[in-house]
């Protein structure tokens, strides 16, 4: 009957948004694919002149990112840090397992929390100000200007947002752990008759070679999938003022989605 009325069946129309989903997915994931090889391939081409100006560049991504954010991610680290030991601890008590404490601590920060929270609070405080940064210079050309002036746009604009993110993350995931870690020893030495030698002879057993591995990759991974994904957002501005908010969002949206991802998937590979 729909067919003789002229209207598109229920399944067709499903089958179209599906497929068009699907393509535009497909079409994001090679955009982002290519412009990661090109960053790849511009960093084994660079000159000792270049070299200069990117580590000029590293140094205020790294000032940005990094030095500025340590007041608030260790900030956030103390509160996690005393809030997750009074929860693990109230747990423990109930079967009289306190000697488990520094292991549960161990596990819980440096594993899962401590690499999300800091992914999170760069994508907060830096992957938007990348996409913002991205979309004015397309708006106002000055990625065009580059290509005419000889300047590749990605080791002047990508490359040392990459790097500055990758080095951002592990000093700040280093600050986050070493935090959180210590405020929870403050925590349990205030409520438990815990020695510090004690608990950092538990956390040295807790952490192995395989949460130094997790950790090394997480920094990698989330390090460079923000600046490119948020890059990646502000360049495919059009040419409009009013799509750079959009642009943010959806910086912001596909590095959290990347986040969880990237992150179930070396936890499992890590800690399987």
């Amino acid at each position: 009957m729909s067919s003789l009325s002229g209207q598109t069946p229920f399944w067709r129309l499903a089958a179209t948004r599906s497929g068009r989903g699907v393509r535009q997915a497909l079409e994001f994931l090679g955009s982002v694919a290519f412009l990661a090889r090109e960053c790849l391939r511009q960093s084994f081409r660079l000159r000792p002149r270049q070299a200069g100006l990117l580590y000029q560049s590293v140094r205020n991504q790294v000032r940005f990112t990094a030095v500025e954010a340590v007041p608030l991610v260790a900030l956030i680290a103390l509160l996690v840090g005393g809030v997750t030991l009074l929860q693990v601890l109230s747990s423990l008590s109930k079967y009289r397992a306190e000697s488990y404490l520094s292991q549960l601590m161990a596990l819980i920060v440096v594993r899962e929390i401590g690499p999300l929270l800091v992914a999170i609070v760069i994508v907060g405080r830096s992957g938007t100000a990348i996409a913002a940064e991205m979309a004015t210079l397309k708006l106002d050309r000055e990625v065009d200007t580059l290509f005419v002036t000889g300047v590749d746009p990605m080791t002047y604009l990508l490359l040392p947002r990459i790097l500055g993110g990758i080095i951002s993350l592990f000093t700040l995931l280093v600050v986050f752990d070493v935090v959180a870690l210590f405020g929870g020893y403050a925590v349990a030495s205030s409520r438990l008759p815990l020695s510090l030698p004690l608990y950092l002879h538990a956390l040295e057993d807790a952490i192995g070679p395989a949460e130094l591995a997790g950790t090394l990759l997480k920094s990698l991974a989330f390090g460079s999938v923000i600046p490119l994904l948020c890059a990646h957002a502000g360049l495919r501005l059009q040419m409009s003022p009013t799509e750079i908010p959009q642009a943010v969002t959806r910086a912001a949206v596909a590095s959290m989605v990347a986040i969880f991802l990237l992150s179930t998937v070396i936890s499992v590979l890590c800690y399987a």
